[in-house]
């Protein structure tokens, strides 16, 4: 008898017999109801079950055995959504894209940007892309152009990326995910059948159909401390802007974190930086910087000696005060639904003592979503 019994738990245990009846068509779900019903009806009331060092009353036994075989398949229906995530199209996520043309200005994309809330903007004329400026490539700007010119005065033809990847609507998540990964890139842009611009898909769409379709899953794979980064870049309150600047530009990353006595007090992205950058090329109450450029070009070759905005700003003012964090054991899933909630791309992560122990950020979540199987 403990030898059937250990067959109906072994076999069980994959399929939840509170819903064999609805499940009928499946062959698998058929023979196990038949033979989880057969040795149900050979068990005596007082019979008892030893299973490795555990014993179970029969009553006990298949409570047991529900539970199990409930949680076992809840596990297999995420997993299955979770495939069919991977296989959703471009189409099913992708969104209009926000576009300007080549002779607007930066003043023009800042102020688009801040508008709809958005990181990044297609270039484009005659709905044809040329291009693209994100929130990282005006950071980029900030810290390493000479400021002789406003925002105003920078057209985007001048400043915009022109190095495009493109995809057509019927691409696979996983492979986008993949494809971003491979150009460092956080969008791609959607064409249809003519080349023309269709729209854009970016990390946050990739991330937030991933919030959705692998919500609750709880397996060891999907932990934060799998994917995060531990390495994180920091800067501490008092130090100018000049050096989150510096950090962001050079590491090619789109924001640091501000920690004091090593705990997480706020954190820098570059929009952030956007309310600041209209002072970009003037000095205080409006006044141009009056510095020439080779003396500009040669204090901007001395990386440690700040200029113009960069030294008057400190991180404690353009930084986001008291960061929401994560534990490294928390879901994946739950970092890809407070990134979504809260319009964020990283997470500052921490351990029972608050101290900053890495950062999980939308592309650790793609790079997930990359490997998946």
């Amino acid at each position: 008898m403990a030898c059937k019994f250990a067959c109906v738990y072994n076999y069980g245990a994959r399929t939840p017999s509170s819903s064999l009846s609805r499940y009928t068509n499946q062959k698998r779900c058929r023979v196990y109801s038949i033979f989880i019903e057969r040795i149900m009806c050979e068990i005596h009331v007082k019979a008892s079950l030893k299973i490795g060092t555990l014993h179970y009353s029969e009553n006990k036994f298949f409570i047991y055995l529900k539970l199990s075989i409930k949680c076992t398949y809840m596990r297999e229906l995420l997993n299955q959504n979770a495939l069919k995530y991977t296989r959703l199209k471009i189409e099913e996520v992708s969104n209009k894209a926000i576009t300007l043309e080549p002779e607007n200005t930066l003043l023009d994309a800042r102020n688009t940007l801040l508008r709809f809330n958005i990181s990044r903007i297609v270039i484009a004329r005659n709905n044809k892309a040329l291009g693209i400026i994100t929130e990282k490539d005006i950071s980029r700007i900030l810290y390493a152009e000479l400021q002789h010119r406003q925002f105003k005065e920078i057209r985007l033809d001048e400043v915009m990326n022109k190095n495009l990847i493109e995809v057509n609507e019927e691409k696979e998540l996983k492979f986008c995910a993949k494809l971003m990964l491979e150009h460092n890139i956080s969008s791609l842009l959607v064409l249809d059948e003519d080349s023309l611009l269709k729209g854009i898909v970016t990390k946050s769409d990739l991330v937030d159909s991933y919030a959705k379709h692998y919500a609750n899953r709880k397996l060891v794979e999907d932990l934060v401390q799998k994917y995060m980064t531990k390495k994180v870049l920091t800067v501490g309150p008092d130090e100018p802007i000049h050096m989150a600047l510096m950090l962001m530009t050079d590491n090619k990353v789109s924001r640091v974190v501000v920690t004091r006595n090593r705990k997480p007090v706020g954190t820098i992205t570059g929009r952030d930086l956007l309310p600041i950058s209209l002072l970009f090329g003037t000095g205080i109450n409006g006044h141009r910087w009056h510095i020439s450029e080779p003396a500009e070009a040669r204090r901007r070759e001395q990386i440690l000696i700040p200029s113009g905005i960069k030294a008057i700003f400190l991180a404690m003012d353009v930084m986001k005060y008291d960061p929401i964090t994560i534990t490294s054991d928390s879901d994946l899933s739950e970092a890809a639904h407070i990134m979504m909630r809260n319009r964020i791309s990283g997470i500052p992560v921490v351990d029972s003592d608050n101290i900053l122990a890495g950062i999980i950020t939308k592309t650790d979540i793609i790079k997930r979503l990359a490997s998946d199987n």
